[in-house]
């Protein structure tokens, strides 16, 4: 789901594409129809979906939205359909689903492909016969709602691979509309930009500043793979780390966060200091390096695409320094190239780092930390993370868990820091193996960190 786009926020921007789907959306409010958002993470489909409600017949009862990754297959039904007292262990009472609870109005089917297979002709009966029974109940009940189903998947590819029933997606797919990329409403970026920029700044009783044309032409000159969840991000991040000082997009954007890294870095951080790097930290800084290439060509080191291509030199020389450095590209069921290496776990790093930062609890940890601080320990978490799942680089810096127990961290502050990375898993679709596995190295810090 679209969490990070609050439901209620205006759809805001001037561009065309975005002004097309809107025409969709406004001529399909006004009917009955069951509609299917598709469209990348991060775009808004919650917000479409929303706009649809608020602009139709039904916009007096009920918006209940649903994430479908989250729900279990155990409680599948009883999520969607309720259930009786008595119906299985644990059930002490009736309970009404999210079916009865959009009663009216409209039910919002988010991440509607993460439905298991085996499930989707139950939801495919409420659809064709606007019927359902709650578990453990012969009552047959009607079920007056409007269905808006979103995705980021290819619903067509999905039905080929056997993993969507086709009739289903017919059912959701009546009135379709495709929410395009930010990357496709430059238009919309600025606009955007100074939205969040304002509403960051009115939650912490400042006056908004306002975006110099370089900003602008920083945030329009990145694709925005996140979308407008990653703007979001991006500005929150620029509000925080620019402090009472001019608003630095700079620091905030990842394209520039890397080469920050690569300036900030420990090597050239000692460089400047001695002037000069020990044969340590060279060889440091040569695996980074490396790796960075070998991730970029998919681990492929010869070819006009190839690591050596790219770095510039021959590839028997690549692989030669490769075996010398004992760099072997990681097993592709380890957790990080589930993650997507190095880039996947960066991105969820920051991501996860954006919203522990500007917490209202967990803030004070980072109130004296300067914006170096900040950015270094993130790529800390970056390469910690990067060895922990089985990644090919090898982690130097302090000792992480050593450092956290002495800042006092309590059991409310992790149960606060679980959720926001709870969230952030969900944002980035892992799959559930993944999040287990996650979860599970979570369970075996949490007594290294928390204090007694």
């Amino acid at each position: 789901m679209d969490a990070d786009l609050q439901a209620c926020e205006p759809i805001l921007g001037a561009s065309r594409a975005l002004a097309q789907v809107l025409e969709r959306v406004d001529a399909v409010a006004r009917t009955h129809s069951t509609v299917l958002l598709s469209g990348e993470s991060g775009v808004g489909k919650e917000l479409v979906a929303q706009r649809i409600h608020d602009r139709s017949a039904r916009r007096q009862a009920p918006f209940v939205s649903v994430n479908c990754a989250s729900i279990s297959r155990d409680l599948f039904e009883s999520e969607f359909f309720g259930h009786v007292r008595g119906a299985f262990t644990g059930a002490t009472q009736n309970r009404a689903g999210r079916i009865e609870a959009a009663q009216k109005g409209t039910l919002f089917l988010d991440e509607v492909s993460e439905i298991p297979v085996e499930l989707q002709s139950k939801l495919l009966r409420v659809l064709q016969n606007f019927t359902f029974e709650r578990v453990g109940d012969d009552r047959t009940r009607n079920a007056d709602v409007r269905v808006v189903a979103a995705t980021n998947r290819n619903l067509e590819e999905e039905v080929g691979a056997g993993r969507f029933r086709l009739d289903l997606y017919y059912r959701l797919a009546v009135f379709p509309i495709e929410v395009p990329p930010l990357r496709e409403r430059h238009e919309d970026i600025p606009i955007l930009a100074q939205h969040f920029l304002k509403s960051v700044s009115a939650s912490n009783g400042q006056v908004c500043r306002t975006l110099r044309k370089a900003d602008t032409r920083r945030l329009e000159a990145h694709d925005w793979p996140g979308n407008v969840r990653e703007l979001k991000n991006v500005m929150e991040r620029a509000y925080i780390l620019s402090g009472d000082g001019p608003l630095r997009v700079d620091l905030a954007l990842p394209e520039v966060r890397r080469s920050q890294d690569r300036l900030d870095s420990p090597h050239s951080k000692q460089q400047a200091r001695r002037g000069f790097l020990t044969v340590e930290e060279l060889q440091e800084f040569e695996i980074e390096n490396l790796l960075g290439a070998l991730e970029a060509a998919d681990w492929k080191v010869f070819g006009p695409n190839g690591a050596a291509a790219l770095l510039g030199m021959k590839p028997t020389t690549l692989a030669s320094r490769l075996k010398a450095l004992n760099i072997r590209r990681p097993d592709p069921d380890s957790l990080y190239a589930r993650l997507g290496g190095r880039k996947g776990i960066s991105r969820l790093a920051r991501d996860l780092f954006g919203r522990v930062v500007s917490d209202e609890r967990l803030s004070r940890f980072w109130v004296n930390r300067s914006t170096f601080g900040v950015l270094r320990e993130e790529q800390l978490l970056v390469s910690y993370l990067s060895e922990a799942s089985g990644g090919p680089g090898r982690y130097v810096g302090r000792n992480i868990l050593s450092a956290h127990r002495g800042l006092e961290i309590d059991a409310r502050d992790w149960r606060i820091f679980e959720m926001h990375l709870h969230d952030v898993l969900a944002s980035h679709h892992l799959d559930d193996r993944t999040r287990r596995e996650i979860d599970g190295f979570m369970v075996q810090l949490q007594p290294q960190i928390v204090g007694v």
